[in-house]
């Protein structure tokens, strides 16, 4: 089983060292992956896609070019020569992948959490990307008004520059804080206890086990472009984010 390096909270850090336990051609994939004692890599999951980077060793390297679990470990589909088993190798995330990935997730939590606060809407769904990214609010029937409400909120939450904190905490714990409607506990197997929580200042707390930026300040102002009606009262907002 491969130990993911930056969780609960060590999501900045950018290299690291680890042993090759595996290596392997995949049949269904024309790249081969590498599989790590440890990673510093974001597996795909959780509507955030896998970093990308790069892994290294003696005279020879790879490029990362995808990451995704099975059965416990982390595989790093990898463009370029495969190292041998047993060998320590180096890898180093694209950090400004990662980096847009933190703050759009980050936003898409405080885009969640103000709509269910404002509208009493869940989060149904959600897909994080470097550049745009969505979420689909259900129940709810949106329009320009209640759009620039929910846009006006969550940039105040950033402009409040709200701590971001991310810990392990136990199941038992986490359905005493989590508000009815912010997750589905229920999708997640009672066998995942403890769980990593993302908690932004003192009032929304969500399991999540993907990567965020420490304050809401590093997100940038939030936009949202469009919005589609997507059938049964859910709604799907379009959002970028400043580079300011």
């Amino acid at each position: 089983m491969t130990d993911l390096l930056y969780l609960p909270d060590n999501d900045y850090q950018q290299r690291f060292e680890a042993t090759v336990t595996d290596t392997s051609n995949d049949t269904t994939s024309s790249d081969g992956y590498i599989v790590l004692d440890q990673t510093l890599f974001y597996k795909e999951g959780g509507g955030q896609p896998a970093d990308h980077g790069e892994i290294t060793w003696d005279d020879s390297g790879a490029h990362v070019v995808d990451v995704q679990k099975s059965h416990g470990d982390i595989r790093h589909y990898v463009d370029g020569d495969l190292p041998d088993e047993g060998i320590v190798v180096e890898g180093e995330i694209d950090w400004e992948r990662r980096y847009k990935h933190m703050r759009m997730h980050t936003a898409q939590h405080v885009v969640s959490w103000v709509a269910l606060q404002l509208f009493d809407a869940s989060t149904a769904g959600n897909q994080i990307h470097a550049d745009t990214s969505r979420l689909d609010l259900s129940p709810i029937d949106l329009d320009g008004e209640s759009i620039a409400e929910i846009t006006s909120a969550a940039n105040n939450i950033v402009e409040e520059a709200r701590a971001v904190t991310k810990q392990s905490m136990s199941r038992a714990a986490v359905e005493d804080r989590v508000e009815d409607g912010r997750t589905n506990l229920d999708l997640l197997p009672e066998s995942v206890d403890p769980l990593r929580v993302v908690i932004i200042g003192d009032e929304d707390l969500c399991p999540c086990g993907g990567t965020h930026v420490d304050n809401t300040e590093e997100i940038g102002m939030i936009d949202v472009v469009d919005h589609e009606n997507k059938g049964a009262e859910t709604e799907r907002l379009t959002f970028t984010l400043s580079e300011e």
